[in-house]
C-alpha cells in the first residue's frame, strides 16, 4: 500500500482529496488494518477526542494566516509548518 493515498481512493469516496466531517469513516486505513492495525489506535483516538474537545471550548476560531509548507516525503503526506492564529473563546 502506498500510504500517501490511502483514503484518497476516488473508487471508494467521493471527492477523495477534500475534507469532509460527515465522510463515513468505515474502510478507513489510516490506523492500518487486521494483523496489521495499530495496536495504540483506541488510545490516539481517545487522545484526539479528547484534545479536540477541549480545544473547541476554549477556542472561538482557527484561522489560517500563511502559506502551509509542505514535507515532501516518498510516502507520507504531511506539513512541515501551518501558520495559524487563535481566537479564544
Amino acid at each position: 500500500m502506498f500510504l500517501a493515498a490511502a483514503n484518497r481512493d476516488p473508487r471508494r469516496w467521493d471527492q477523495p482529496d477534500s475534507y469532509d466531517i460527515t465522510r463515513r469513516t468505515s474502510g478507513h486505513v489510516g490506523f492500518g488494518s487486521g494483523i496489521h492495525m495499530c495496536v495504540g489506535q483506541l488510545v490516539a483516538r481517545l487522545e484526539g477526542e479528547v484534545m479536540l474537545t477541549a480545544l473547541a471550548r476554549r477556542i472561538a476560531k482557527i484561522e489560517i494566516t500563511g502559506e502551509p509548507k509542505r514535507r515532501f516525503n516518498n510516502t507520507l503526506r504531511g506539513l512541515d509548518s501551518l501558520p495559524v492564529t487563535i481566537t479564544p473563546a
